[in-house]
């Protein structure tokens, strides 16, 4: 069964024969829809919409046809391919397909007027038993994010979010009220079990579909993940790791194959990573005692800024954190191996280092890092960017690694302290370096 937003599209009449001109607007992110997918049932016509949301099909018989419309976009956003019915009768003529709006589909799924805030999105999808593919009627579903409030000219604060849903007759969920800017995490409940937590950050649109399952005792029998991580042009990668959130760990091997044992049945989130690329992560369905093959390309690392390319051996870039340590200049704070050994956490490391602000995150384990920015007076905090290995890195990654996995950390409360490699302009910030054993 698929779960859908319902489409209220009112059939157009395109007067012509011959070309059909048209537009696609998305009315989730208020633009032109470009390089959408747009074609004819019954016809082998197929157009793409420019940059302005324009198509053209040409050569199209009179007659009652289905224009459909698809896009990556609309597909995160659980909208799956639009139709629309067309009566073509004449000459050329001009057609105009847009989405729903977030306004309407809140009045639809949420039973009340939409009211602009930053927790106005809308999650929907539906909770499922992995082994016997039934919907689960009144299953939960938790989602949980923090909201950033500025509480004064200098400070800011963290406020725990979370909203509790229940599924309907058809095991069908719908979130409303979630934020729209800030990662969120999602955990289904059945009976005594449950999903693991997934992430899902809704961007523009405002609108995202999560599906999850849950493995019901006692079918509750490990799973095994294997697959291979490569490059966008499928060279295999190595000396990565792949970690799923609520269980193993692993190293990814010189051929790009990897191996996770131990899995817990049901849903669970899944992410990889590998020096100089961009890491990835995504929610990863588990059958009870079955094998899952997840194949993964990853694309470079996108430097938004970068004066200075770092162009040395990894044992280059451990030497430069020696010698910077070793210098002590004042202007950062230094963790070395043999500190970090003696600690019990990441989390412990960064407690240790002046100017760290840790808050608590969505789970029991999980946690953000705000950095004391001295250029307001030292009563401000800001999100620092965070390198590891010389690569920048998302905070999520941070939390797969352990003390024993690092050789080194960096902290620069002033962003003009900073390494002028690792410097960020834009970002007005000081700047988190990590340094693993990878690099040895």
């Amino acid at each position: 069964m698929r779960v859908s937003l319902l489409l209220l599209l009112v059939p157009q009449v395109a007067l012509g024969q011959g070309a059909v001109i048209g537009t696609v607007y998305d009315s989730l992110a208020h633009a032109p829809l470009r390089d959408a997918d747009v074609w004819v049932r019954g016809s082998e016509r197929h157009a793409q919409t420019d940059r302005n949301g324009r198509f053209r099909l040409d050569s199209i018989a009179s007659g009652h046809y289905t224009l459909f419309v698809s896009h990556p976009g609309l597909d995160s956003a659980g909208l799956f391919t639009l139709a629309v019915p067309v009566d073509i009768t004449g000459s050329d003529s001009s057609l105009s397909v847009a989405t729903p709006s977030l306004a309407t589909l809140w009045r639809r799924r949420c039973g009340q007027e939409l009211m602009m805030r930053s927790d106005s999105g809308l999650i929907f999808g539906f909770v499922q038993d992995v082994k016997t593919q039934a919907h689960l009627a009144g299953a939960g579903v938790l989602l949980q994010w923090l909201r950033i409030v500025q509480t004064g000219p200098t400070n800011v604060q963290t406020q725990p979010r979370q909203l509790t849903v229940k599924t309907d007759s058809t095991g069908t969920y719908y979130a409303c009220g979630v934020a729209t800017t800030m990662k969120i995490g999602l955990r289904a409940y059945a009976q005594r079990d449950s999903s693991g937590l997934i992430d899902l950050q809704l961007g523009a649109r405002g609108v995202g579909r999560q599906d999850l399952t849950v493995a019901l005792a006692p079918a509750r029998e490990p799973a095994v993940l294997r697959g291979q991580a490569t490059t966008l042009e499928q060279t295999p990668l190595w000396s990565g790791r792949v970690t799923v959130r609520e269980g193993g760990s692993t190293v990814i091997n010189d051929d790009g194959t990897f191996t996770v044992r131990g899995v817990a049945p049901g849903t669970q989130w899944v992410s990889v990573q590998a020096i100089g690329r961009a890491p990835t992560g995504q929610a990863v369905d588990f059958r009870p005692g079955d094998t899952t093959w997840l194949p993964v390309a990853l694309g470079p690392v996108a430097v938004t800024l970068a004066p200075v390319r770092v162009t040395g051996q990894q044992s280059r870039l451990l030497a430069d954190f020696e010698d910077r340590r070793r210098a002590g200049s004042g202007l950062g704070y230094f963790r070395g191996e043999e500190e970090i050994a003696a600690m019990a956490s990441v989390r412990s490391v960064l407690s240790s280092v002046p100017s760290i602000q840790l808050v608590r995150g969505r789970g029991n384990t999980d946690f953000m890092v705000l950095l004391s920015n001295p250029s307001v007076g030292g009563r401000g905090w800001c999100a620092p960017p965070l390198y590891i290995d010389g690569f920048l890195a998302d905070w999520d990654q941070l939390h797969t690694y352990t003390p024993k996995d690092l050789v080194g950390v960096e902290v620069y409360p002033r962003a003009a302290s900073v390494p002028v490699q690792y410097q960020q302009v834009s970002s007005g910030c000081g700047v988190v370096l990590i340094w693993t054993k990878y690099l040895k």
